[in-house]
């Protein structure tokens, strides 16, 4: 799942001209942005946030069903950016994973391996989404194909 594991854990933005984000709670200031700074957006936080997702690590697709998805926050999923500057890959990319897990899974049944990790822990020394010590699963062939 994308939200729970984004290809990257943020995106940049440069400031094209001065801006102010006013503060939403008491207690904050207004942060002042002038032309040419630089803003990270962590999709990784952002797509693990309670305020948006409740119980974020669980895997529930139905938080994006055609009945629910009016109910997402507005940028509160963004696993290939947002706007102009969105991965033009994106599209080709989701393509190419339904291809290529439909091709893997009509012929295997995915398993838990010794060297699986249990629960999933990220290696927390890499700049991306890295499971400690590997990924690591089985392949055990269907005996019927999809």
């Amino acid at each position: 799942t994308l939200r729970k594991w984004p290809a990257a854990i943020a995106v940049d933005r440069v400031c094209t001209k001065p801006y102010t984000i006013e503060p939403t709670r008491d207690g904050e200031n207004a942060v002042h942005l002038k032309k040419g700074d630089v803003l990270w957006l962590p999709i990784y936080g952002l797509h693990r946030d309670k305020q948006f997702y409740p119980d974020p690590d669980r895997f529930d697709p139905e938080r994006f069903s055609d009945e629910n998805k009016g109910s997402i926050y507005p940028y509160s999923y963004i696993p290939f950016g947002s706007g102009p500057r969105s991965c033009i890959g994106n599209r080709f990319a989701l393509l190419e994973t339904k291809t290529v897990l439909f091709c893997i899974l009509s012929k295997f049944e995915i398993t838990v391996v010794e060297k699986s990790p249990v629960p999933l822990k990220l290696a927390r020394d890499q700049p991306n989404l890295l499971a400690e010590g590997g990924f690591w699963f089985g392949l055990e062939s269907r005996k019927r194909s999809i």
